[in-house]
């Protein structure tokens, strides 16, 4: 098996990420040790003294809200519910925060704080958490996820991820709170929201990419921060300030049209496109089948029978990508052919015993 990322910077990227298997809780004005295990462990009346302990708290009377108190998972009454990965494609690899060999992943694999998740070339998988938001790793991406949402009741969870290459698609659930507690970090910027659907890239350059389809995005690198919209973009290169937000190329207007032979795909370009890039996913599972960059307003390819959904944005000069097109479509099944009619093999045969009886009746 094919290992892509070396080992000083899996220690690097891990030895960050990883705080044990606790329950990170924000502490909210008027919490005590004393509420937090009344209102969260299994066995309150012990907890308090050993929260205190496994937080090496000097004093467990004095408390600041808005400190991150850490909670064994084992101790709480709510059954967390893990990250779990799905819709791969090709070879994903996990490396584990915990030490071990690394693995290739499986749709249903649990991932845990602190674990590196690496696609391949033409590879892909999407990450779930306890509240349906979700995070569609792109080929040949590197993603730490430091920590997330583990409980569906518990509005104050944080979930952070660290991108240190690639491509993601994050749709996060809206929070009720007005903290944003869904974060990326790239090497040159952070992503904070509350709910949105946004892509965000970091390329060998280490220039970090943000494009927003939904919601807001609060982009912050060098001491500056911007709120980048639906609709708009940014990018941050790397020890440099976000640009200002400019608006989304427009979503390709794209005909479609299948056949069982397979698909053609036509849209009409746009002067400020420099490309088209072009996402083919399989339905009902949206796993990521192909992805290609075109200089041209065509695409068409041969597919077996099925549903599918193709996705087309356009890229403009700073290789932010636009809008999008989505399209849904099935490839049917060959028609089939009229089976041939069957000759009339007997009728030589009734032809010549008629001409037989006819000679023999002459004869009498």
């Amino acid at each position: 098996m094919r290992v892509w990322l070396s080992t000083a910077m899996l220690l690097c990227l891990l030895s960050t990420a990883w705080a044990g298997d606790d329950w990170h809780y924000t502490l909210r004005p008027g919490d005590s040790l004393w509420k937090v295990c009344q209102q969260f462990a299994q066995t309150p009346q012990t907890c308090w003294g050993k929260l205190a302990r496994h937080n090496d708290l000097d004093d467990p009377h004095v408390l600041h809200p808005g400190d991150t108190l850490l909670v064994p998972t084992s101790w709480l009454k709510e059954k967390p519910i893990p990250a779990t990965v799905d819709a791969i494609t090709g070879e994903v690899m996990l490396y584990p925060a915990s030490g071990g060999e690394p693995r290739r992943l499986s749709n249903g694999d649990v991932v845990g704080f602190g674990d590196a998740l690496e696609t391949a070339a033409n590879s892909s998988a999407r990450l779930r958490f306890a509240d349906q938001s979700e995070v569609y790793i792109k080929p040949t991406s590197l993603l730490v996820v430091t920590r997330y949402r583990r409980f569906l009741n518990h509005q104050n969870e944080r979930t952070e991820l660290r991108l240190q290459r690639g491509n993601i698609r994050n749709r996060v659930s809206p929070r009720q709170s007005d903290e944003a507690s869904f974060e990326v970090y790239t090497p040159g910027a952070v992503a904070a929201v509350r709910g949105t659907e946004y892509y965000l890239g970091v390329d060998g350059a280490e220039t970090t990419r943000n494009e927003v389809i939904e919601g807001r995005v609060d982009v912050g690198a060098r001491g500056t921060e911007r709120q980048i919209e639906g609709g708009y973009a940014t990018l941050a290169h790397v020890d440099e300030a976000p640009i200002e937000p400019v608006a989304l190329l427009p979503a390709p207007a794209m005909e479609v049209t299948a056949s069982h032979t397979g698909v053609v795909a036509a849209w009409h370009t746009q002067s400020e496109a420099r490309s088209y890039l072009l996402e083919l996913y399989s339905q009902p599972a949206g796993r990521l089948l192909n992805q290609d960059y075109l200089s041209s307003g065509h695409w068409q390819k041969e597919l077996p029978v099925g549903d599918y959904r193709l996705l087309v944005r356009a890229v403009d000069e700073n290789g932010l990508r636009g809008d999008e097109s989505w399209h849904a479509f099935s490839v049917p099944a060959p028609p089939i052919e009229p089976e041939p009619v069957p000759e009339e093999e007997d009728a030589h045969w009734d032809v010549w015993v008629f001409m037989g009886a006819a000679a023999l009746l002459l004869a009498l």
